[in-house]
């Protein structure tokens, strides 16, 4: 049964690989000279291992690349921060009676942007959800509404 969930997890990290390098590759063909060829280019060179490791992160990913404009797109996926995201894809931890929106946290780097949960300075370092300060936190799990 691990094995099972294992491969599903893996083909799921294989489709948000895919959209990524499709987005990032149609940019780059229709608006070049933006940077984001750079982008493509470490994408493509260093395969699915930019991806993060943690589910959420995987989800918040998989939602900012579902886009129907490509443009719109890559203006999600380099400005949104995660307090921007719908709550359902929010980053959220609680710290006494409050809930707060989390960061991503890498080596020493603490970011707040979705742009930051994809590996682009092929660093290897797996990144993890933390407060202002780094610290380790334990999301609450949310779930979606049924439409």
């Amino acid at each position: 049964m691990k094995e099972i969930l294992k491969r599903i997890q893996e083909s799921k990290d294989v489709q948000i690989y895919q959209k990524l390098l499709k987005v990032l590759g149609d940019y780059s063909i229709t608006t070049p000279a933006t940077g984001i060829d750079s982008l493509f280019d470490t994408a493509s060179g260093e395969g699915k291992k930019v991806l993060p490791k943690d589910k959420k992160a995987l989800e918040i990913l998989d939602y900012v690349l579902s886009c129907n404009s490509v443009p719109r797109c890559i203006h999600k996926l380099l400005n949104l921060r995660f307090s921007d995201l719908p709550v359902e894809y929010r980053p959220i931890s609680k710290d006494g009676r409050k809930h707060r929106v989390c960061h991503w946290v890498r080596g020493a780097e603490i970011s707040d942007r979705v742009k930051d949960l994809v590996d682009w300075k092929n660093t290897g370092k797996i990144g993890k959800w933390g407060d202002i300060e780094g610290e380790p936190v334990e999301l609450i799990p949310l779930e979606k509404e049924e439409k």
